[in-house]
């Protein structure tokens, strides 16, 4: 049996399961946001949107499982990586429900799933493209690219921590903010002064003490759990078969363009944090995993997939890399899309609980970028001035959201993504300063 995998499975399945929680707790809002959104948007009733969570959660744990075990070597990362349903995908699907929204909700879903499935076969077709570009993501490259990536998190566990909803009366109240520092502080305390195992699930600590005391002072919400079914199988096309709209197909493929490019980021970054050096075979079989997990999604009623900036902060966080806490986090999630009340459950976290332990999560990220780009050379170059015009124009759409909204569909969906529009920055600085006439390459 091969070393790597038995070091790696030598890990007893209580210690999985707890780590495995703790992915799970860290992704859970950002898998279940999705499709409620989408769902709201649609009009549709309180039981269909709970199936699309619950469909949108099995989706979820089929992707982990692919791109952690892997399908041979030429599909799944073997990284500890999370698949759920990317937000990348939110404005384009938002447009097709305000077209088919009430009556036509069920061609609405259609549309989108039909469109979900040619994005995820051209994601698995262009795979082997991106895939040899890995030759341009040096470190001064991908130091900035991930850097960029923490940097566009970082706003969303600030909404989080003033309680999710920008547009409710309750948003920023004194209350969800001393929840969310209260959830920081112990998170920080168990690092502080717990060691090993104890240090490494500080985390899970941090948002099971939240919750414990948002409970106590009436902050947590549990009425979806009376009305949640008790049990939910998911069949293929549920809501009927997909229907193909080219301008649906176009606009999610351009988003397939930035998931892919958040996707070679955050590959880099898995990497790092174990200690070794990704491929371009590797990343390949990384991309095609989410091609096929965004597929799977079209067909079992749910949305484009992604993995989850917050779980590389977890891995960052935790210094656990190993590729089964992540197989196991996805046979409980498909165990939890089949028991709509555990989902239940898994929601009813306050986001101001999950805005503190966010703070860490996503800070790691930019974290880990940011110590990458320290091993640069910035002596007799113009590799500061590249770093710094790619993090400024990066910071454009997380700093100033709507600044692109009067451009055509296409382009904002490219230009509102910090990652996209940092990493195509900070590659074509690079190229044009370090590799065009450049002897020595």
């Amino acid at each position: 049996m091969n070393t790597n995998v038995e070091n790696e499975s030598s890990e007893n399945l209580k210690t999985l399961i707890i780590y495995a929680v703790q992915h799970i707790a860290a992704m859970c809002a950002g898998a279940i946001a999705v499709p409620i959104i989408l769902g709201g948007a649609l009009g549709l009733e309180k039981d269909q949107i709970q199936f699309l969570v619950s469909a949108t959660l099995m989706v979820s744990g089929i992707g982990t499982i692919i791109q952690t075990v892997g399908l041979g070597k030429k599909i799944g990362s073997r990284l500890l990586m999370i698949e759920g349903a990317s937000f990348a995908g939110v404005a384009a699907l938002t447009s097709v429900a305000g077209a088919y929204s009430g009556e036509n909700a069920h061609l609405g879903l259609g549309v989108m799933f039909g469109a979900t499935i040619i994005s995820g076969i051209f994601t698995l077709i262009f795979a082997p493209v991106v895939g040899k570009m890995i030759k341009y993501f040096p470190n001064l490259v991908s130091g900035t690219v991930v850097t960029c990536m923490g940097l566009s998190l970082l706003p969303v566990a600030i909404r989080w921590i003033g309680g999710g909803n920008t547009n409710s009366p309750t948003f920023g109240t004194p209350s969800n903010l001393l929840l969310a520092a209260f959830t920081l502080i112990v998170i920080l305390l168990t690092q502080k002064f717990c060691k090993g195992f104890i240090g490494n699930i500080a985390l899970l600590i941090g948002l099971f003490v939240g919750t414990i005391v948002s409970i106590i002072f009436g902050m947590a919400d549990f009425s979806a759990l009376e009305t949640a079914k008790i049990i939910n199988f998911n069949i293929p096309f549920y809501f009927g078969l997909p229907k193909f709209e080219i301008s649906a197909v176009l606009s999610l493929i351009l988003v397939q363009m930035v998931i892919m490019t958040d996707a070679t980021g955050n590959q880099i970054n898995l990497t790092d944090i174990s200690k070794k050096e990704l491929t371009k075979e590797e990343l390949t079989a990384g991309l095609r995993g989410h091609g096929l997990s965004t597929v799977l999604g079209g067909i079992f009623n749910s949305f484009p997939q992604s993995l989850f900036g917050q779980n590389v902060g977890v891995v960052a966080l935790t210094q656990k890399s190993n590729r089964f806490i992540g197989c196991t986090a996805g046979i409980m999630l498909l165990a939890v899309s089949i028991f709509p009340k555990l989902t239940a459950i898994l929601t009813a976290i306050p986001y101001p609980v999950l805005g503190g332990a966010g703070i860490i999560m996503f800070g790691m990220v930019a974290a880990n970028g940011i110590k990458r780009l320290g091993t640069v050379n910035y002596d007799n170059n113009k590799n500061l001035v590249i770093v710094a015009t790619s993090i400024g124009m990066a910071l454009i759409p997380i700093a100033v959201p709507g600044i692109y909204n009067h451009f055509p569909l296409w382009a904002t969906i490219l230009f509102k993504s910090a990652i996209t529009l940092g990493a195509l920055t900070v590659i074509i600085l690079n190229i044009l300063f370090n590799e065009i006439g450049n002897k020595d390459k």
